[in-house]
């Protein structure tokens, strides 16, 4: 009787660790799951999203996410730059731009992000995607806080006095992360809001505060337009961008009220 019990009961944890065995995904036995990036993030139709209206535009495919970006430069009159001198400052943007490819490691695997960049100029401020523009120091892209990937007012302010002496790489570079789906990582108190005399930094600071640390560094390519890094987490807050077709933050801010999110990928 005794030894009939345990041949039972050997039947049934063999049974057992046989249904265990089947319930494994696949690929899951060895340690890491077979699913793609594209499989994990890919939610619109077709070939490519974004484009239309939009200068830019992705496709992710198995492990390699591909931005196709065509920014039309315009250049403030009022400069008298040369041919050659836009043409530098084009190259220097496009430099900028191109700095996000590379491999990145997100969740034990590898990801390739691929920039190609087609840049042309014009001479209507109203057709440009990137406008160099007299004014004091600074660059921004408003279009960004209503972000979606086939918006048409993804352009890109490059406002300064002497474009001669600029970094335009390391902005262009910043001002990318916008477009791509990104909001800043430093707090707009910074800027020192004014009115009538008045300090609303505090207010500023409250609306859009800095992230924390931990999820962007001091170098963090949004924090900072010169020490900048771009890292492995940034590249994930892209794919859920235009998975979830939302503007992605590091804190929780004002622009949730606008459809922005604080990004899963902190989750």
């Amino acid at each position: 009787m005794r030894t009939k019990t345990l041949r039972f009961l050997g039947m049934l944890l063999s049974f057992a660790l046989l249904l265990a065995f089947l319930a494994i995904p696949a690929g899951a036995a060895g340690g890491s799951m077979a699913e793609t990036f594209e499989d994990a993030f890919k939610t619109y139709k077709g070939e490519w999203a974004g484009g239309g209206l939009s200068p830019i535009k992705m496709r992710l495919k198995e492990d390699t996410l591909t931005f196709d970006y065509s920014p039309v430069f315009y250049f403030d009159p009022s400069f008298s730059l040369t041919e050659v001198e836009k043409a530098a400052i084009v190259d220097d943007c496009v430099a900028g731009f191109k700095r996000w490819a590379g491999v990145y490691e997100i969740d034990g695997r590898e990801l390739t992000v691929v920039v190609d960049v087609h840049a042309g100029t014009t001479t209507s401020l109203l057709v440009a995607s990137v406008r160099v523009i007299s004014g004091r120091y600074g660059a921004s892209v408003p279009g960004c806080l209503l972000w979606r990937p086939c918006s048409p007012f993804l352009g890109i302010y490059l406002r300064t006095g002497n474009p001669q002496y600029m970094d335009f790489e390391d902005m262009a570079m910043h001002e990318f992360g916008h477009v791509l789906g990104l909001f800043d990582a430093y707090g707009y108190g910074v800027h020192g809001y004014s009115i009538l005399g008045m300090d609303f930094g505090w207010l500023a600071e409250w609306l859009l505060p800095e992230a924390p640390p931990d999820r962007a560094p001091q170098d963090a390519v949004m924090r900072s337009s010169w020490m900048q890094v771009i890292y492995p987490t940034d590249i994930e807050m892209l794919l859920y961008a235009w998975k979830n077709n939302r503007l992605q933050l590091y804190t929780k801010s004002a622009l949730t009220w606008l459809g922005a999110e604080v990004s899963p990928a902190f989750s």
